[in-house]
């Protein structure tokens, strides 16, 4: 019976790791960083957008700029990269950003085209 028990073992051991890797694969393609221009990839994991090597969060303290913009930021109704929600505090999840003067994590433009990221505003569910 040990025996019997021993080879059924060994016929669906490939079988299970088959399967084990099969859903790792897409797991990873899943969770891929997802590159929109040649220099701009979103990572919907950690809610970051790397442009030209830099990171940056994409939530936290976010202040308005005419020029020197970490990001050029294009506000649009439908088909955005990120939905945002702007709150007065507790800015610790993805898509949650506090509009500041000072000490901000992130500078924005908004410009009509030529964005880095397209962004909808919110009032519900900010995030990806």
């Amino acid at each position: 019976m040990k025996k019997f028990i021993f080879i059924i073992g060994l016929l669906l051991f490939p079988f299970t790791a088959f399967c084990q890797t099969e859903w790792l694969y897409a797991y990873n393609e899943v969770n891929r960083p997802e590159t929109i221009y040649d220099n701009i990839t979103i990572d919907k994991q950690n809610c970051t957008i790397t442009k030209n090597g830099k990171t940056y969060k994409l939530y936290g303290k976010v202040k308005i700029v005419d020029s020197f913009a970490d990001l050029k930021v294009q506000i649009v109704n439908s088909f955005a990269d990120i939905k945002v929600k702007i709150v007065d505090q507790w800015a610790d999840e993805c898509g949650k950003v506090i509009v500041t003067d000072s000490w901000p994590d992130l500078k924005v433009q908004i410009v009509t085209s030529f964005a880095d990221i397209k962004v909808q505003m919110v009032e519900n569910w900010p995030g990806f």
